[in-house]
């Protein structure tokens, strides 16, 4: 997709937050390459006139509550709703690296430029995803379960871990976060097989392969990692079947998104230890409900699609929109445009 044509003097909707925060970085920014940008800030006073004159916005976390529910609170609500009444708008950044919520496929339906943020997340995501193969190969959850019973157990041979460096991890998604987590995989001398769209090759991954070819390899996978982006391609992708040809000892990783994998198929595999274990980050319905049986299952990790978290997650997202900004003031392309 071409760049986003915008003229030099360009007025971009952000925050209250973002207008305090980085006004000063976005006009020596603008000056540096002899642009000019006024911030608008997000908020019901502004007028139709206001609106007409908005070309980007950078929509950002700090007006976000609920990762994957952009319509989560008012002050989102209405971030989207002057969106919406912007006809002038040609390009829209976000704070996230997934894109695949109907309010932004809203925009871009009409024309309009979404980038993401696939830096600010990448490594946390990553090592997210490390932590949970970890977990589940060194089994903390039965250790845990003996510190909550004050109990000293020695782990009864059945159960012992397995040595990572025969083992071999497909990583479904090779960007950013397939990348890191590739190399950390490597560095524990783990074969990392990774799947993308074209099979082009990437670094840190012993072999890549096309999608179409994920079948052939499937039943290789110690380790499964889903780290793709939901589209039309990628929805229940790891359905029944392909949960079958897992390996009994495998254990399924997912950062990317909970549509990427037929949930119901997935929790009768692990109650009935079809596959060994997962840990999940995402969910098809979020908040997970308090009634899902993936919640009672002891072969399980969950945490609440919070694997991208990270103290200094809002800088490095604005520095993602900032480096943006840049490209196109340079008159170069944008980085990370969403399909």
């Amino acid at each position: 997709m071409p760049k986003p044509v915008l003229p030099r003097k360009t007025c971009v909707l952000v925050s209250a937050h973002i207008k305090d925060q980085g006004h000063e970085a976005i006009a020596e920014l603008a000056a540096a390459h002899g642009g000019e940008i006024t911030l608008i800030a997000a908020t019901s006073e502004l007028s139709q006139q206001d609106l007409d004159s908005v070309g980007v916005a950078f929509f950002s976390r700090d007006i976000h509550t609920m990762p994957g529910r952009p319509a989560s609170n008012e002050e989102t609500r209405l971030f989207f709703r002057l969106l919406g009444a912007c006809p002038h708008l040609k390009w829209l950044h976000i704070f996230s690296a997934g894109s695949d919520s109907a309010a932004y496929r809203k925009f871009q339906d009409r024309g309009v430029v979404v980038t993401t943020s696939p830096q600010a997340s990448g490594k946390a995501v990553a090592t997210s995803a490390l932590a949970g193969i970890l977990a589940l190969n060194k089994r903390f959850a039965w250790h845990y379960a003996n510190q909550q019973a004050r109990a000293w157990r020695a782990m009864p041979d059945e159960i012992c871990p397995l040595p990572l460096d025969r083992q071999t991890a497909v990583l479904i998604g090779t960007g950013h976060i397939g990348a890191v987590l590739a190399k950390c995989l490597r560095s524990l001398d783990i074969r990392t097989v990774g799947i993308n769209r074209s099979g082009k090759a990437v670094p840190d991954f012993d072999e890549t392969m096309p999608l179409e070819r994920l079948d052939s390899v499937i039943g290789e996978a110690d380790w499964l990692v889903i780290c793709c982006p939901l589209t039309d391609e990628t929805r229940n992708l790891i359905d029944a079947r392909r949960l079958a040809a897992l390996p009994r000892s495998a254990c399924l990783v997912n950062v990317g998104r909970g549509g990427i994998v037929d949930e119901p198929a997935l929790i009768q595999a692990l109650r009935e230890k079809r596959i060994s274990g997962a840990y999940l980050d995402v969910f098809e319905r979020e908040p997970l409900p308090p009634e899902s049986e993936i919640w009672t299952l002891d072969n399980v990790i969950v945490t609440p699609h919070s694997a991208a978290r990270i103290a200094d997650f809002n800088e490095r997202a604005f520095a993602c929109f900032l480096g943006n900004l840049e490209r196109w003031l340079a008159g170069r392309p944008l980085a990370s445009i969403a399909e």
